[in-house]
C-alpha cells in the first residue's frame, strides 16, 4: 500500500515538471545568436 501511494506521489511530481518545462518552452523566445552571446562576447571584447 505505501508503495503505491508513494509510486503515484512520485507520478504526480514527475508529471508536473513536465508539464512545467513544456510551458516554458512554448513561452520562450527564440533569440538570435547576437541577442544570446552578446553579453558574453562584449566581456571577451573588453579583455
Amino acid at each position: 500500500m505505501r508503495r503505491l501511494v508513494f509510486a503515484i506521489a512520485l507520478l504526480a511530481v514527475a508529471s508536473a515538471g513536465i508539464s512545467a518545462s513544456f510551458a516554458a518552452v512554448h513561452h520562450a523566445k527564440t533569440l538570435t545568436f547576437s541577442e544570446r552571446f552578446a553579453p558574453a562576447l562584449d566581456l571577451m571584447a573588453k579583455r
